[in-house]
């Protein structure tokens, strides 16, 4: 399945607009193989019976070195079934449509049902967007801005919900860590996060991805 950071490298440079795209972004993913099999009645409920006994008849009337008898055994009701998702269930299916057994519709149809349409994106927000971008402003942090171990911020107008990490440079490594987060943020008003003790000497931010943060 396609993550978020390869569906923005294609997206628009835009952030407001890659959010757009990414909640219409849809893709097939391949289902589990005991979803995938397909078998007469398989057939027959995704093209209809008319097609679908077409179909069948053709595969029985095809001969053993096209199509062989193991293989049209599988499609039996009786039996699991054929995984479509395989280079030979495919080519099957293209061969019966370019027989005249079936349209390319329906070869498509019956080709199709080895995934699953899913929309993998349809909840991102455009936090997600602009911090998976690596491109997330930052609110800093000085010792003087903490009361009484806190950190005290007030958002000046409402935004979608995200959270908010705190974030501590680590001398030692040079890299910035993780030290607290003020979770729900979206309505305007005052949100506060403890600041752990060992990092009150550190250099110190906040994520400010709407820039409407501002130290209280």
């Amino acid at each position: 399945m396609t993550t978020l950071t390869e569906f923005l490298s294609t997206a628009d440079a835009d952030s407001a607009t890659a959010l757009v795209q990414a909640h219409a972004f849809s893709e097939q993913v391949l289902k589990p193989i005991d979803e995938r099999m397909m078998n007469e009645r398989t057939v027959m409920g995704l093209i209809g019976m008319e097609s679908g006994e077409t179909f069948m008849q053709s595969l029985e009337a095809a001969p053993d070195n096209m199509i062989p008898a193991r293989v049209k055994a599988w499609f039996k009701p009786s039996e699991a079934g054929i995984d479509v998702a395989t280079p030979s269930a495919v080519g099957l299916i293209d061969a019966m449509a370019g027989a005249g057994a079936i349209t390319e519709a329906e070869a498509g149809v019956l080709k199709g049902y080895a995934y699953n349409t899913v929309t993998p994106f349809s909840n991102a927000t455009l936090y997600d967007i602009i911090k998976s971008r690596e491109s997330l402003d930052h609110l800093l942090v000085g010792k003087g801005d903490l009361r009484d171990g806190y950190l005290v911020v007030k958002l000046t107008a409402s935004c979608e919900r995200y959270s908010a990490v705190f974030e501590a440079k680590n001398p030692r490594t040079g890299e910035w860590q993780p030290a607290n987060v003020i979770n729900s943020v979206e309505a305007a008003g005052k949100y506060e996060c403890k600041v752990p003790q060992f990092c009150y000497e550190w250099e110190k931010r906040l994520e400010n991805p709407h820039g409407l943060f501002e130290v209280v």
